[in-house]
């Protein structure tokens, strides 16, 4: 595994200020935030503070926990969020080599769905797209986000279903067995972990390290 720690912050205020003037053309400046940066990199590919913030609000929402958009994290969150999405772009890395397995259409839209249903239920003042706007988002990128939850979701059940299929035919199940099966399960999950990172190229701005 390559981790370095980089001390640049790559800002891209100038990029998203030509944006913001875009979106105000629009009428939409109201709904935007104004800067991004990019905060670590997987194998070359960034990630950027604004899809930290982005995922931060997505759970949020998703599992009704508050009103207000937020995009005042503490620095501790935005560490445990961006060790969650890196470790989501090295499973989905990991699951295209192996051959990839998609989530379905029909997945993706009641996710979709569901989401939209819980984000009315809380924001009665602001859209959808509106929401998606004040993270430099439309439509077809919510979509690739869900796909990417759906696709983490079946890999890591397939990787779990084949050690259940292991303990299983083992003749060994006993209830010391079945009280130790969730441990066992988050081993075998921070194990793969671990080896994908060994085998990945991460960079990390030292803000967030």
């Amino acid at each position: 595994m390559e981790i370095k720690i980089i001390n640049k912050k790559y800002n891209i205020l100038g990029v998203s200020f030509l944006c913001l003037m875009i979106l105000s053309l629009s009428g939409a400046s109201s709904y935007s935030f104004l800067a991004d940066e990019i905060v670590a990199s997987v194998d070359n590919t960034p990630i950027t503070l604004n899809e930290l913030y982005f995922l931060y609000n997505f759970n949020a929402i998703n599992n009704l926990k508050y009103r207000n958009l937020n995009k005042t994290v503490s620095s501790a969150k935005l560490k445990h969020i961006l060790n969650f999405y890196i470790n989501r772009m090295l499973i989905l890395k990991q699951e295209e080599k192996t051959g990839g397995l998609n989530a379905s259409e029909s997945s993706i839209h009641e996710l979709t769905a569901g989401f939209k249903k819980k984000f009315k239920m809380l924001h009665k003042k602001i859209t959808f797209n509106s929401f998606l706007a004040k993270f430099g988002l439309n439509k077809t990128d919510f979509k690739v986000f869900a796909k990417n939850i759906l696709s983490e979701k079946i890999f890591i059940d397939e990787q779990l279903r084949f050690f259940l299929f292991t303990i299983e035919n083992s003749g060994k199940i006993t209830q010391s067995v079945k009280r130790n099966y969730n441990k066992e399960l988050s081993l075998k999950l921070k194990k793969l972990l671990s080896n994908l990172k060994k085998r990945s190229k991460i960079e990390i701005n030292d803000n967030f390290n």
